[in-house]
């Protein structure tokens, strides 16, 4: 009686974890020391947990007061995003149809409309990993991108650039 009452626990655990709801946040950083940032450089990874997840969503903010993209950038500068995906399980491809591009007012105070982006993964399967590449029409200087990791099911792995 007491082991069929420990794995029906077990199992009710099991499946909670597998749809609990979680958020993980932190910067990723443009190290222009680093890379050359006029093509597009990966700046956040996150792979997914064995057990996969059910839904993920990455949010990334331009607009950090005195060390964002746009406070570090000049009036006119371009940044360019993408979301590219693990398709076959070893190379990143890009599944959308064009990048997020946005243009700097150079005053460190982007319009809302314009402050961040927003990608909608969806179901990874088990290991599977997703990267968020930024690209710059100049470099000027290091800067962070805060980021919002939010996903269905065990916590994934999530690896930030740092400036070194």
């Amino acid at each position: 009686m007491a082991f069929t009452s420990d794995l029906r626990r077990w199992i009710r655990q099991k499946v909670s974890d597998q749809l609990e709801v979680r958020e993980a946040t932190g910067n990723a950083d443009i190290d222009i020391s680093a890379a050359v940032y006029t093509g597009y450089i990966n700046i956040l990874t996150v792979t997914a947990p064995a057990t996969g997840l059910i839904d993920c969503v990455i949010d990334i903010d331009f607009n950090k007061a005195t060390t964002g993209w746009d406070a570090i950038a000049t009036a006119s500068d371009t940044l360019d995003c993408v979301l590219v995906k693990q398709i076959d399980g070893t190379n990143y491809r890009s599944t959308q149809l064009a990048s997020a591009q946005i243009t700097a007012n150079g005053d460190g105070s982007l319009d809302a409309s314009e402050s961040g982006v927003s990608f909608h993964v969806g179901c990874m399967q088990a290991n599977a990993s997703v990267q968020v590449h930024v690209k710059l029409s100049v470099e000027r200087d290091d800067c962070e991108l805060p980021y919002r990791v939010t996903s269905i099911g065990a916590a994934p792995t999530i690896t930030a650039v740092a400036a070194g």
